[in-house]
């Protein structure tokens, strides 16, 4: 600062002029420089210095608001905000995975009201995960009705008391149980036992005489499955990039049933004892799998014109099914047609996507089959060999980002 001091001739003006330092003698500036006070001077500096951050601060983004071209987002942002879709079986609406539980259970009890029998069973084998749990309750529900059935003149066969131990374990916390004893004719009463009063299902006896019509019941119960949502493909169609390999899978691509998680402890149970057994190095190699780490993957088709079809899929899907996703959407669906990556034609449709090597996400190449188009070209004398997409599929094209 004390060199600045003896050397400054003029103070700038403004932000954007520049100090100036003259190689003046010390009897040119001694009776200027020497008459400014030195923390007067510091004072002066720091306060320049500090308009001039702040200019330079505003100014890029001046800059940046006038002449940038709008910056590209990575395809994987959309992505992972969208995650994985499924099909309810009942509406045509799609959810997300971890809501398609919810909208499905509203779903039924909608259609409660119009189907009471048929949807509390469905509510039994869709709402509840435990397969053990509804074995159990499907079991007791039927020897209420086979009680009534065997015994339809006995009062204590036509009442099912609520606080009931074996009720309260087997029947009470599985959803739609009670909306199939509503169902099938058993009231919801308030009945005087002792001194005090209890709730019990109570079967009027009129309906204890119509057994044939207490077997239908039991008969739509047993036969009922649950309701399983289908795979939502999320079709998409873009616009030609050269983004379409920049993939980040949503969480929800990692996720695993409850199935698949006690299918994964078993073989690592399974694992741990074969480990403990002296097993030559053959029989280890034999005994590789592959890491079952991804339930879904994302598949993108690249058509000649740069166009590109976007599904999503089960990991363990076909080839096949990837082959009729693509064939649903051309506007020559009779027309054969390959699929190639990298490493060459995809072949094998009876493979699975992940022994293919095309999870989590992939990029396969399309073309029509090229003896087809021979065949086409000689019969007809021309072919539309450019013509891949139907017309209402690129009315949804969108740009990818």
């Amino acid at each position: 600062m004390s060199k600045q001091e003896q050397n400054a001739v003029k103070r700038p003006k403004s932000v954007t002029a520049t100090w100036k330092h003259s190689g003046a003698t010390s009897s040119q500036t001694s009776s200027a420089g020497n008459a400014l006070n030195l923390n007067q001077l510091k004072k002066e500096v720091s306060s320049e210095m500090l308009r001039e951050g702040a200019y330079q601060a505003r100014e890029p983004a001046k800059v940046l608001q006038s002449t940038a071209e709008p910056t590209e987002v990575d395809c994987s942002t959309v992505l992972a905000h969208e995650g994985v879709y499924f099909s309810c079986p009942l509406c045509p609406a799609s959810a997300l995975q971890s809501e398609i539980d919810a909208h499905l259970s509203e779903c039924l009890d909608r259609h409660y009201n119009e189907e009471s029998l048929s949807t509390s069973c469905s509510m039994i084998y869709s709402l509840n995960k435990d397969k053990e749990k509804v074995k159990a309750c499907v079991d007791l529900l039927c020897r209420y009705i086979d009680n009534i059935c065997k015994n339809p003149d006995e009062e204590k066969f036509q009442k099912i008391k609520q606080s009931n131990i074996i009720f309260q374990e087997r029947v009470a916390p599985i959803r739609g149980a009670v909306q199939f004893l509503l169902a099938c004719g058993f009231e919801d009463k308030v009945l005087p036992v002792g001194d005090s009063e209890e709730k019990f299902f109570v079967m009027p006896k009129e309906k204890c005489s119509d057994c044939e019509q207490l077997k239908v019941f039991k008969e739509v119960l047993l036969s009922s499955e649950a309701l399983k949502p289908k795979l939502d493909r999320c079709l998409k169609v873009y616009k030609p990039t050269s983004h379409a390999s920049h993939f980040e899978v949503p969480s929800d691509f990692f996720n695993k049933t409850a199935d698949e998680v006690k299918r994964e402890q078993i073989a690592r149970t399974e694992e741990v004892e074969r480990n403990s057994q002296l097993r030559t190095q053959a029989m280890r190699e034999a005994e590789k799998r592959p890491n079952k780490t991804y339930r879904f993957t994302l598949i993108r088709v690249r058509f000649p014109d740069g166009f590109i079809l976007q599904g999503t899929f089960y990991s363990r899907e076909k080839l096949r099914d990837v082959f009729e996703f693509v064939r649903q959407s051309l506007v020559s669906d009779w027309q054969p047609f390959v699929l190639s990556e990298a490493t060459g034609q995809l072949t094998d449709e009876n493979a699975s996507l992940v022994d293919l090597g095309l999870v989590p996400a992939a990029v396969v190449n399309f073309k029509w089959d090229p003896s087809v188009m021979r065949d086409i070209l000689a019969a007809q004398g021309q072919v539309q060999e450019n013509v891949f997409l139907k017309p209402e599929l690129l009315q949804l094209v969108q740009e990818l980002r």
